[in-house]
């Protein structure tokens, strides 16, 4: 997958060397953030405001293409980029609610489909994106991301992963004319998201995707968040390091009916994007082997009763001392003691332009409870590895009130074999239980997972609805307790992480493969 990028890549922007590195930059990145406290797009001269020793030379290359860039990420923006549009919301604010929650729902109109006549053959280079972070050379853009530790708040990183999916798939959906006005993309589900390396504050970074299959209204699309390697020489490309990969399911409804939309084909033009897409097809197909298993729908299998017998009888021991903990192992925990929660008020600041809240929203606040119960849990500094796949299964309504409640609910101890090569069967066909190569065996006590609930509560009819459970994998700078359950409903818990985790290595280790 890496060559599909590379061969994307513009060549012009990679001629750009450090001295007027943050100058090209600025003039991209400025109408794609947002401030803190506000979702609406700045535009260009207010963002410099805080800048502008750092504005860029107008009639420079880089900066042209760089305000390409900017243009494209504009036109196919899934947030608001004017301030009219809530005015507008408030005028209508009832109408547009209903007229949204019927369209806006995705798995129920998944067998509703519209087909449209005029589609275009569109190849992967097409849906090609970009977007810039430079922290290191533009102080206003660090200000927004930087955390208490020196280092960069991932949840805003997940916001802009799910803002740039959203983006591409837009990209690819658009016509002839590249026109998308009669076509809404939801974030249906995110497969996996692997941090390779910490994300620092002192660099710059670039992210991109493209849409790597395709299916009637659904598109995969595969990311990726590389630092950009500034100090080097000029060379004929921008050398990058890769620090972040990403996969997102977005799904296209007609706009007018909410009905699943038939997309554009994608045309195959080399061997690298046909095995991509193979790859692709073969994550798909474990995934709806993995759902066909879940826990709502059949018991545990063999090995996970084993396990599920092995924990109850490892709680059995201690069942008795639950009133006096200090009587339990240094390296025990008891499952039902790590819950976490937290509860947000869903503010218009928050919305898409379809007025709903803005999934990667959701993902921020889930990332940063899990964070906040991971630092409790560990008594330590952690470092977020991953997020294992998860769907969005309602639409979340402005003024929603979201309970979170966040769990550990799986620790490495037990179980997973790391270091498998096995990598031809997937989750339909075995057990998998292998990490990503860069794990090792050692590695296992410090890491744990965390699951966030993420309800919806509905302040006047008093009806609640759950949206999603993120899982999200971290690791500790020290060994971590083991956590135990001590009922049948926690150890159903602990064996629905064990299997997110196992399900979330076979995607790693298959996009290790095509990368």
């Amino acid at each position: 997958m890496n060559a599909l990028f590379t061969a994307i890549k513009p060549t012009r922007i990679s001629r750009v060397l450090p001295n007027g590195f943050s100058k090209s930059l600025v003039g991209h990145r400025i109408a794609y953030f947002h401030s803190h406290s506000q979702k609406v797009y700045l535009n260009r001269s207010s963002f410099l405001n805080n800048d502008s020793e750092s504005l860029p030379n107008e009639n420079s290359e880089s900066h042209a293409e760089m305000m390409e860039w900017e243009k494209a990420l504009n036109r196919y923006s899934v947030l608001p980029t004017k301030t009219q549009g809530i005015i507008d919301f408030y005028k209508h604010s009832k109408a547009q609610i209903e007229k949204q929650d019927s369209i806006l729902t995705t798995q129920e109109n998944s067998s509703s489909l519209v087909y449209d006549q005029e589609l275009v053959l569109k190849t992967i280079k097409d849906s090609y994106c970009e977007l810039w972070l430079p922290f290191k050379d533009v102080p206003s853009l660090l200000e927004q991301y930087i955390s208490y530790m020196d280092g960069i708040r991932i949840g805003k990183i997940l916001e802009d992963l799910d803002r740039l999916a959203g983006a591409i798939a837009y990209k690819h959906t658009s016509d002839v004319n590249e026109n998308v006005s009669n076509t809404i993309i939801v974030t249906a589900a995110v497969d996996r998201i692997d941090i390779l390396e910490p994300i620092e504050s002192d660099k710059n970074y670039k992210a991109s995707g493209i849409i790597t299959y395709v299916g009637f209204s659904s598109m995969e699309i595969s990311l990726k968040l590389e630092e950009v390697l500034s100090d080097v020489a000029e060379t004929e490309q921008t050398p990058t390091k890769k620090v972040l990969v990403a996969r997102f399911t977005m799904v296209a409804l007609n706009k007018d009916t909410g009905r699943a939309k038939q997309i554009n084909p994608l045309k195959l033009e080399t061997t690298d994007e046909r095995r991509v897409f193979k790859a692709s097809e073969r994550i798909k197909q474990e995934k709806v082997a993995f759902n066909k298993k879940g826990l709502l729908k059949s018991p545990p299998n063999e090995e996970e009763s084993r396990v599920m017998h092995s924990l109850w009888s490892e709680s059995k021991k201690y069942s008795d001392l639950k009133h006096n903990t200090k009587s339990l192992p240094d390296d025990f925990m008891w499952m039902d003691e790590t819950l976490v929660n937290s509860v947000h008020v869903c503010y218009p600041q928050e919305r898409n332009i379809h007025y709903k809240i803005f999934g990667g929203f959701l993902m921020r606040v889930g990332h940063e409870l899990a964070y906040a119960n991971a630092s409790t849990y560990s008594s330590s500094r952690c470092i977020s590895k991953s997020l294992d796949d998860f769907s969005f299964t309602k639409p979340v309504n402005i003024g929603s009130i979201l309970r979170l409640t966040s769990q550990v609910v799986y620790s490495f101890h037990d179980s997973l074999p790391f270091d498998s090569e096995d990598s031809s069967k997937g989750y339909g066909n075995v057990e998998i239980g292998s990490s990503n190569s860069n794990s090792s065996p050692s590695d296992k006590s410090y890491r744990f997972e965390v699951a966030v609930k993420v309800d919806v509560l509905n302040p006047l009819t008093q009806e609640t609805e759950n949206t999603n459970t993120f899982h999200f994998t971290f690791e500790s700078e020290k060994p971590v307790k083991r956590v135990i359950p001590r009922t049948y409903g926690d150890m159903i818990k602990y064996i629905e992480g064990r299997r997110r985790a196992q399900i979330g290595q076979f995607i790693s280790r298959i996009q290790k493969q095509t990368s």
